[in-house]
């Protein structure tokens, strides 16, 4: 993975991780965010949770959710090309929960790639479940274009769903440790 063996850890994103944020977006999307943009979501800290996953000093994923009266929906999760597969992009889903729980949320949505299956997966894991398609939705600067698969994860504040964060949220603090490859 990195060189080293070590244990990822979850923490608020701040302005400083930028720099290492907006790298992993020119790695893993065909039209990523500018820092203003990061910036203004940073200025929102009472509708918006943004938290990096950290490897050591090193930034190895991210991911933000904004807050719509009582729904979360998800805007980006990404984790460095080195780093996929480790449980990342899970650790950081469990703590968008949390956070958008903490501000208010009931529910969450989000869009996916319908040929992201990866993605797909883990947040069918998480409890989401499709419902409908927005067609052409990302339009990728190469011409190309693909759908949009929506799905909600409704009911995140009943005891099911926080049981379930739980058990993730514990399975990867034992499991997310990196060593070289």
């Amino acid at each position: 993975m990195f060189g080293t063996s070590g244990v990822v850890t979850i923490e608020r994103l701040r302005r400083r991780h930028l720099r290492a944020v907006r790298s992993i977006d020119r790695q893993v999307y065909p039209s990523p965010w500018s820092t203003a943009l990061y910036l203004d979501e940073l200025r929102q800290p009472d509708s918006r949770v943004y938290r990096v996953a950290r490897f050591g000093p090193r930034v190895v994923g991210y991911a933000g959710a904004m807050l719509v009266h009582d729904e979360g929906h998800v805007t980006s999760v990404a984790v460095d090309p080195l780093g996929q597969g480790a449980g990342v992009a899970t650790r950081l889903m469990v703590a968008l929960h949390r956070g958008m729980i903490r501000l208010g949320a009931t529910a969450m949505t989000l869009e996916v790639r319908v040929g992201n299956i990866r993605a797909r997966d883990l947040y069918r894991r998480m409890g989401y479940r499709p419902v409908g398609l927005r067609h052409g939705y990302y339009q990728d600067p190469d011409g190309s274009v693909e759908d949009a698969l929506v799905m909600w994860c409704h009911d995140i504040t009943e005891a099911e769903h926080r049981a379930r964060l739980d058990r993730m949220a514990e399975f990867y603090d034992e499991t997310t440790e990196w060593m070289a490859s």
